[in-house]
């Protein structure tokens, strides 16, 4: 044991008892309490008037209910690590797989070029801009007909 131990345990012993645990008063004032009083202040009775009984029976309510709550995250701990494995498991059976190859015969080549076919888009359409516009209709320029004479 370490000799420090006994004089920081009688050192703490001694200030608790120096200090004590005396009455304070408490104090209301208007909405907000203090320790000081204030103009027009209320003293308050802060001492519990539970009895014992109902003291301890709140103790062992909170002691059931922290129980309860112990044993509630053992099992969610212990679901999540089972599905974690569950993942680990299905991931890996997914990359042991090796790709099904076409049954059609075709090549990867001729596969992929379908595809590029499939997702082309017309020459005529415009670029849409990265940000959003609004526009509104206008009435188009009519042409004058002296001009064109």
């Amino acid at each position: 044991m370490n000799p420090i131990q006994p004089i920081a345990a009688f050192l703490i012993a001694v200030c608790a008892i120096s200090a004590g645990a005396t009455e304070q008063n408490v104090y209301r004032c208007g909405s907000t309490y203090s320790q000081k009083p204030c103009a027009d202040s209320v003293v308050v009775d802060v001492q519990d008037a539970r009895t014992s009984e109902q003291k301890a029976e709140s103790d062992a309510s909170i002691k059931r209910d922290s129980a309860a709550a112990n044993a509630m995250e053992k099992s969610r701990l212990k679901e999540e690590a089972q599905q974690r494995a569950d993942n680990a498991k299905f991931a890996a059976a997914l990359t042991k797989k090796s790709p099904a190859k076409p049954k059609s015969g075709l090549t990867d080549g001729a596969t992929s070029t379908r595809k590029t076919k499939a997702k082309k888009k017309p020459a005529n359409r415009k670029k849409e801009p990265d940000y959003f516009t609004t526009r509104t209709p206008t009435a188009k320029p009519k042409k004058a007909a002296s001009a064109s004479k």
